[in-house]
């Protein structure tokens, strides 16, 4: 069976799932309500191990053309520069929203970069190994003119880390099977660079030192039970 059917057919069956759902339950508990609130601009710390905030350089998170389906869908979002003694940059993006149903859910980097113009490609499914676990996690470039950008990033729905499509629509189809509606987190980190496996290395060191930096409580906000 080619791709692009499987894709399709794959799609119709999650489409068909989520309509049997909502003739059988309504999801009606936001879990997130069930725990404190998450504040994005106090638990990330704005200087660890050798990084700290480049205010002079300040990323978009996205593109304007979809401001207004961010503001739909997140209730926080949170876009810094960090910069060690070395002069590497990181540009970290996270957003937050509470509400992470099937048909309402974190966009994901390859669709809002290509809706910027980008070109996509290299996506590959990666595990992230730091000090506080296996992480796992999807890598990309996105390509525009010039501009070589290599991404690492993962969403987390509810307590659960996901890859790509189909593992987010998992996660929240499972969620909403038990009544329950998961919040959910984007966490993106780039760099700027025709280097694409020097830019991961620097990734993984600054997402080695951010986790580690964190208390345990903030950084399960970020990578769920990963992070234990």
């Amino acid at each position: 069976m080619k791709k692009p059917v499987t894709v399709s057919l794959v799609m119709g069956i999650f489409m068909l799932l989520a309509s049997v759902l909502a003739m059988l339950a309504t999801p009606t508990v936001i879990d997130s309500d069930k725990t404190e609130k998450l504040n994005l601009e106090a638990i990330i710390p704005k200087e660890f191990n050798g990084w700290k905030m480049d205010l002079a350089y300040v990323e978009p998170m996205v593109s304007p053309d979809v401001k207004g389906q961010i503001d739909n869908i997140y209730n926080q979002t949170l876009s810094r520069t960090y910069i060690n003694s070395q002069g590497e940059r990181v540009m970290l993006a996270i957003a937050y929203g509470r509400d992470q149903r099937v048909d309402l859910q974190v966009h994901r980097p390859e669709i809002c970069y290509a809706a910027g113009g980008f070109d996509i490609k290299k996506m590959t499914k990666i595990f992230l190994d730091t000090t506080v676990g296996k992480i796992p996690a999807m890598r990309l470039v996105a390509k525009q003119g010039n501009r070589n950008e290599p991404i690492t990033y993962w969403i987390k729905i509810g307590n659960s880390l996901t890859r790509g499509w189909f593992e987010e629509k998992w996660a929240t189809f499972r969620y909403e099977l038990t009544g329950q509606i998961p919040d959910g987190l984007l966490f993106r980190v780039s760099t700027i660079s025709n280097d694409e496996q020097a830019s991961y290395q620097i990734q993984q060191t600054f997402l080695t030192d951010l986790l580690r930096s964190m208390r345990s409580g903030d950084r399960q906000w970020l990578v769920g039970q990963a992070g234990l």
